[in-house]
């Protein structure tokens, strides 16, 4: 058990199709696999522990985020929020591509975002807050990922890609932090209470993953605290 910026955060022991974080070498843990040449994508489970916090924050009414619907109103708002890696462990990259070629495969997923100004894909990842009953605390937000190479956890080099033309190097992770837009959960009038942080990638299937050995859920059980208390700044 851990404790974090006013929350205890404790891994649940599960198995089938979701992670065990551990403090442990993340890369011993997922290493590359024979995999067809197709990625597996996972979540790093210990950046998404150790990177957890609560706070407090003021959101603009013209701000990107209430305009995206990333927060319920503008206004003071909490937020739980998190980083995300997005860790392939397949041996073959996660080739997405660039949205303006007309023969793209997923040219149907892309989304523009005029407050980012590229495209991300739509329906990839979901965060949810669970009550530990498992019935929904907070309905789940999908988030849009830019698929890019940012961390390298086995393998050889990057292949470069980017959010002009996306997708991730086999061996490497894409990360996204939790100062990002979208990086959190709304958790305003939230009662305090344990909950299970839930959040899951390739939601819709949109990737192959061929044997998907690794996970693609990572589930967490939190404390949140007294909501009449504030927590702390951004």
């Amino acid at each position: 058990m851990k404790k974090t910026s006013g929350f205890l955060v404790l891994l649940l022991l599960v198995t089938g199709n979701r992670a065990i974080g551990q403090r442990t070498s993340v890369s011993r843990r997922f290493p590359i696999y024979n995999n067809a040449g197709r990625p597996d994508l996972t979540i790093d489970p210990q950046r998404f522990v150790s990177q957890m916090t609560i706070v407090d924050r003021f959101f603009d009414p013209s701000g990107c985020e209430v305009q995206e619907g990333l927060v319920g109103a503008s206004g003071n708002r909490r937020i739980l929020r998190f980083d995300t890696v997005i860790m392939n462990g397949g041996d073959g990259d996660l080739v997405v591509g660039d949205r303006s070629d007309p023969r793209n495969l997923y040219a149907a997923w892309f989304v523009f975002s005029p407050c980012h100004g590229h495209y991300h894909i739509r329906d990839f990842s979901s965060y949810e807050l669970l009550n530990r009953d498992r019935t929904s605390a907070v309905a789940g937000h999908k988030q849009a990922f830019c698929f890019e190479d940012s961390l390298k956890y086995d393998g050889g080099k990057s292949h470069g890609y980017d959010c002009d033309y996306q997708g991730i190097t086999s061996g490497w992770g894409d990360w996204y932090y939790k100062q990002l837009g979208g990086q959190w959960i709304d958790i305003t009038g939230v009662p305090e209470g344990d909950y299970i942080v839930r959040v899951e990638i390739n939601t819709a299937g949109t990737f192959d993953e061929g044997a998907n050995r690794y996970p693609n859920v990572v589930e967490i059980l939190i404390h949140v605290p007294d909501p009449r208390h504030k927590v702390s700044n951004p």
